[in-house]
């Protein structure tokens, strides 16, 4: 009775992975843009080789004690040198934590509900992160755009 349990179980999950196998094959993943410069929504961004998009960045943003909006921050990095690009594709997901982190504590207990947020402060604020994660001065945070969702 365990055995043929054993066997029905493995068999139904070998069944579920193929199935999920197949429809993964079928959805296609969307492929990346051709030119780095160009955001997901089409806009050209730079057309400088040394501009590398990462993606955008949100948190919530209390007011009262509860969520009030979302600030979300949209970057590049301006990396010179062809080792500094790799070395931030390697590092891409430890460089978003960090600034997800970041953005948090901005959110958190810097921003005030209804004012402007302090792209200058954000911007310096990353930066430290950047320098902390690829080394001073390999990279140059630059902003795109700051702004607040309001609920």
């Amino acid at each position: 009775m365990i055995n043929r349990m054993r066997t029905f179980l493995f068999k139904a999950a070998a069944a579920a992975s193929l199935a999920f196998a197949a429809g993964a094959g079928a959805v296609a993943a969307p492929a990346p843009p051709s030119d780095p410069s160009v955001d997901e929504s089409g806009r050209v961004l730079s057309g400088a080789s040394s501009y590398v998009r990462m993606p955008a960045v949100q948190t919530a943003v209390q007011s009262d004690r509860r969520m009030s909006g979302m600030l979300q921050v949209r970057l590049a990095l301006d990396a010179p040198q062809g080792r500094t690009r790799r070395l931030i594709g390697e590092r891409e997901m430890w460089l978003r934590d960090a600034y997800a982190e970041t953005l948090l504590l901005y959110g958190a207990r810097m921003y005030r509900w209804g004012q402007v947020p302090d792209a200058d402060l954000i911007g310096q604020l990353l930066q430290e992160d950047t320098d902390r994660l690829l080394g001073e001065g390999r990279a140059q945070v630059v902003l795109d755009t700051v702004m607040i969702y309001a609920n």
